[in-house]
């Protein structure tokens, strides 16, 4: 039986509401971005003003299309909104995106505004993401529901790709969810899902997590969080998630009082108290990240490695000193470099000069890697049974990265 939130992020039909000629403009970037990524479902363009935009017919309300709609994108003036969700709910729609601001986080009248936003969604039951978002893409279905420049299409950009393996994103901030997707594309990692979860009136982080945990396209995912509304959802995700030995990687962010008051006034989300969720994180065995860099390599490399069995790790390097460190990073992170047992180096000092290292860390030399010994001594250690991963650590003038190796 497929997800609830199936027809969200793989709508067979869409209504752009507020559709525009002006590419400039975020209504016609959404258009221009379903467009360019080929959506392969139904588009219908709702604007009172036009007859067709860009050879599109152009419908004066939701009611004048006719035919079912998965999801509607909904960009024009905050007071217009409601109205405007009224009319799908009459309509039949099943999920709507709010790209539209001023709500929540403007706090007073508009505050109100976004109450009856979530009291028509428990009134109807059509689920409603925003207001205030950047909206998603789902990769795997061509589905670019957002204004955001990283998923624009270049025809003459060859994409890299690395692996077939995919990471789903989660983010309480459009900017950086994209922000995310795009550094992981710079590194060939392929994506399912990245989702603004916007002033969250309705769906919130924690209901997207749950979805991305149950997705079989999704095999790692990242959370970019300031702080968890619906509480109870995102707890049975991730005790899911642990369960299926889903890895997740978490930034958290709003835990000084400056950060705190920003995450306030962002998207109206107050911060929490970071010791509690710290505690969540641990005993769910989320991976913890403070840097946005780390957070996405470290997504790169579990989505292209499987999982190691356990906490040994061989340190293989050409340099001594970056073999020490790192050693060192990996015992600080609770990991093992365990001493080789004698017989396995000696195997190892066959491939090496007589001044390189086999005890862990390995130091195979610059003369180690002319001669093969380094692709040979990795062979060896993957064939063992005394360590769960190597950590190989190269020259930062080679083009070429070996990531993590599970044994």
């Amino acid at each position: 039986m497929p997800h609830p939130l199936h027809s969200f992020f793989a709508p067979q039909s869409i209504a752009l509401i507020g559709a525009s000629r002006d590419h400039e403009k975020i209504p016609g970037r959404l258009l221009a971005m379903l467009r360019k990524n080929e959506y392969p479902g139904r588009l219908y363009l709702i604007n009172p003003n036009y007859a067709e935009i860009d050879g599109l017919a152009c419908y004066k309300s939701i009611a004048d299309v006719g035919a079912a709609v998965d999801l509607a994108i909904i960009v024009i003036p905050a007071r217009a909104v409601l109205a405007a969700l009224e009319q799908c709910a009459a309509a039949g729609v099943k999920n709507a995106v709010i790209i539209s601001s001023g709500f929540a986080e403007e706090g007073g009248e508009s505050a109100a505004m976004q109450d009856a936003i979530a009291a028509l969604a428990t009134r109807t039951g059509m689920r409603i993401s925003g207001p205030n978002a950047e909206g998603f893409y789902s990769q795997v279905q061509r589905v670019a529901a957002t204004f955001s420049p990283a998923v624009d299409v270049k025809p003459d950009v060859m994409p890299l790709v690395a692996t077939t393996r995919r990471i789903g994103i989660v983010a309480q901030s459009g900017g950086i969810g994209f922000a995310i997707f795009n550094r992981a594309r710079a590194l060939g990692i392929a994506l399912s899902y990245v989702v603004s979860a916007g002033n969250e009136s309705d769906l919130g982080a924690g209901e997207f997590f749950e979805f991305m945990v149950q997705d079989a396209t999704t095999d790692v995912i990242l959370l970019f969080i300031e702080g968890i509304r619906d509480v109870d959802k995102f707890l049975a995700a991730a005790g899911r998630a642990a369960a299926l030995k889903k890895p997740v990687i978490v930034v958290k962010v709003g835990r000084s009082q400056a950060g705190g008051r920003a995450a306030a006034s962002h998207t109206a989300s107050m911060a929490g108290w970071s010791a509690a969720y710290d505690a969540v994180f641990a005993k769910y065995g989320f991976i913890v990240s403070n840097d946005l860099d780390e957070a996405v390599t470290t997504a790169a490399v579990l989505a292209t490695n499987p999982l190691p069995a356990g906490d040994r790790v061989a340190v293989l390097t050409v340099s001594g000193g970056a073999g020490i460190w790192g050693a060192d990073s990996v015992s600080v992170q609770g990991l093992q470099v365990p001493e080789l047992s004698p017989a396995i180096q000696a195997e190892i000092m066959k491939l090496l000069p007589s001044y390189g290292t086999a005890r862990n860390p390995i130091d195979v030399t610059a003369q180690g890697v002319n001669s093969g010994g380094l692709q040979r001594s990795i062979d060896l250690l993957a064939a063992s049974d005394e360590v769960d991963a190597i950590l190989v650590v190269l020259s930062l003038s080679s083009d070429v990265r070996m990531p993590f190796k599970e044994i």
